[in-house]
């Protein structure tokens, strides 16, 4: 049996985020032919109960990992001081614009380009790799990119590509109003430290063809590997008889979410007849500061965080106005599956269509493109056609293939 030492600080378990979906699909898709091995971060209590529950999903996976309880820590004086200097000296900079300000451009996350890694967590995946007789080592996301510098020379490096960061900066680019100097700064910086790494893995895998076509120079080999939905996520299986309201799928914590969203609802939503048609409903964390951004408008729902879509799903189309970003959509896929209809922004859609004009999917990006698709489709038909087009694009044991011949 192949064995790969995957190392992600993503959770994989339980399925909240299109990322989680990404990484556990084939770990329970090929758990009967690779023995994987994971090596992770615990910060907080949430992420052990995490890892407690993909243990009982995934029986055979092996977990190492690290556990600070972030929680319990006692800060000093002087950490508390320093903590409350800044937040009054960031007072003044939040207070300068609304939520719908905020982009790549001004979340300090993006200031850097490499990671910091904790000489525990450093040590314990060294220690693992030579415990477990490991060869190849799975690097998931951006930020575990740089780990390549760590590795020993011999091991076999794969590097799933989730998200390509300077793609999705100069998107973003186009959408902020921060200084053009600053914002090429960020791009270019990214940019040469993100093909830098590329170039050290033995391996890259991505999950569409814009990513694979603009990295491809840079990669000794280079695979487009994209997944399915796990069963467990497939829950709606007849198209609804009518559809009478709008859902939105994402967090604030990321940033595409954040601004496709800001720009549906300003841009399109309350620009003409959308709002009076269906209310949106959106699922997902929300800071207090966005909802009550809307708080004067009824038909604008915050759901929050909910445990089951069901009951979201039944009689609702689903809006994907995602502006930036990289990757596949894995909500689209999962309403494709569960019989519900999309509306999405053609970028939005990457990775699931084709061609100028699929017939499985309606796309648009002005508001006029939109209130004309509520007027023309016939979304039973929609819903249909995107059905069968997942079943025949996402063909599970072809996708386990591919990703199976990845690893030696």
């Amino acid at each position: 049996m192949k064995k790969v030492l995957i190392v992600s600080f993503n959770p994989i378990y339980p399925l909240y985020s299109g990322g989680a979906l990404a990484q556990y699909y084939f770990i329970d898709e090929l758990k009967d032919k690779v023995q994987f091995i994971l090596c992770t971060e615990v910060k907080t209590e949430k992420e052990l109960e995490n890892i407690r529950m993909l243990k009982e999903k995934q029986p055979n996976l092996k977990i190492h990992y690290t556990y600070t309880n972030q929680n319990k820590v006692r800060k000093s004086f002087t950490y508390r001081l320093k903590k409350l200097i800044k937040r009054v000296l960031q007072v003044k900079k939040t207070n300068q614009g609304s939520p719908s300000d905020a982009d790549d451009f001004t979340d300090n996350y993006f200031e850097h380009v490499d990671h910091v890694y904790s000489r525990e967590f450093t040590d314990m995946l060294l220690e693992v790799i030579q415990t477990e007789k490991i060869s190849q080592v799975q690097l998931d996301f951006y930020e575990t990119i740089d780990l390549c510098w760590l590795l020993p020379d011999a091991i076999r490096k794969i590097f799933i590509h989730h998200e390509v960061r300077y793609k999705r900066l100069t998107l973003a680019a186009a959408k902020s109003n921060v200084s053009e100097h600053y914002k090429q700064f960020l791009i270019d910086k990214t940019e040469a430290f993100e093909r830098m790494c590329l170039q050290k893995m033995d391996h890259v895998v991505v999950f569409n063809e814009d990513d694979f076509s603009i990295i491809k120079e840079d990669c000794k080999n280079i695979t487009l590997s994209p997944y399915a939905i796990p069963k467990e996520l497939i829950i709606k299986e007849e198209i609804s008889p009518e559809f009478n309201k709008f859902i939105f799928l994402g967090g604030e914590g990321h940033t595409p979410n954040k601004l496709g969203l800001f720009w549906f609802i300003e841009s399109v939503y309350l620009s003409g007849t959308a709002s009076q048609r269906f209310p949106l409903y959106i699922i997902g964390d929300w800071s207090e500061e966005v909802k009550n951004k809307y708080r004067l408008r009824p038909e604008i729902v915050f759901c929050g965080l909910v445990e089951h879509l069901s009951p979201y799903y039944e009689k609702a189309i689903l809006v994907n106005p995602v502006l930036t970003g990289a990757g596949i959509r894995t909500k689209i896929l999962q309403a494709f599956v569960n019989h519900v209809p999309v509306i999405s922004t053609r970028f939005g859609a990457e990775g699931c269509f084709t061609g100028v004009n699929p017939s499985h999917i309606v796309l648009f990006d002005d508001a006029e493109e939109f209130n004309a698709a509520l007027e023309t489709v016939d979304f039973k038909d929609l819903t249909e056609k995107a059905y069968q087009y997942y079943q025949s694009a996402f063909v599970q044991s072809n996708l386990a293939k591919i990703r199976y011949e990845i690893y030696n």
